[in-house]
């Protein structure tokens, strides 16, 4: 039986066919892949009371509908902000699961020694305190000036029995989570002077 060659009339309209339906495919691939908007994930575990810095968040898309108002999205800023419930790794962040208050901060109750003389008269336990780096100089070294490490942070426990007695004075200080090596790194060179907030 002899073969017969499809002439270029019946080819012409099948090429034209493909290439529209080519054409209509990569249209819908890019409006669908288009849809949504970027918002902000967890792309770490973070407890309530962890302040949110760069690495704990990442952006991805979601089609979210109606309820996207109730996320943060790209344009909003999530760096700085407190959780205030726990978050999960890839959990989308509402706009209820952070705020900006820093009462909010959790705090470690970091215990520190110091000498007597270096903390003022009249504090008490629930008052907030100014934690200063002070650094004497010795043999002519060039004077080095005071830094405040921590402000207003809250005093939750005071020894004063051992400051009446000239000794070092035991205290206990409501310190931010992220700041707490920064206090005990003070304690390792100089000395820290506790001073009142408020007089």
């Amino acid at each position: 039986m002899p073969y017969n060659k499809p002439s270029s009339r019946t080819r012409t309209p099948l090429a034209i066919t493909l290439i529209i339906a080519s054409f209509l495919s990569a249209f819908f691939l890019a409006t669908f892949s288009h849809r949504g908007s970027d918002f902000w994930v967890a792309s770490v575990e973070m407890s309530q009371g962890h302040q949110i810095v760069s690495g704990d968040i990442a952006l991805r898309r979601f089609d979210l509908d109606s309820s996207a108002s109730l996320y943060l999205a790209k344009s909003d800023d999530p760096l700085g902000l407190i959780v205030m419930n726990a978050l999960t790794p890839g959990q989308i962040m509402t706009s209820q699961s952070v705020s900006s208050s820093s009462e909010l901060l959790a705090a470690s109750a970091v215990p520190i020694s110091i000498r007597a003389v270096d903390v003022a008269a009249g504090i008490a336990a629930g008052e907030g305190v100014d934690i200063y780096w002070v650094i004497d100089s010795q043999n002519g070294e060039l004077p080095v000036a005071p830094v405040l490490i921590l402000g207003g942070v809250r005093l939750l426990s005071f020894d004063q029995k051992s400051k009446n007695f000239g000794t070092d004075a035991a205290l206990t200080l409501a310190v931010e989570e992220t700041q707490v090596l920064r206090l005990l790194s003070a304690t390792t060179h100089g000395r820290l002077v506790v001073v009142r907030s408020h007089v």
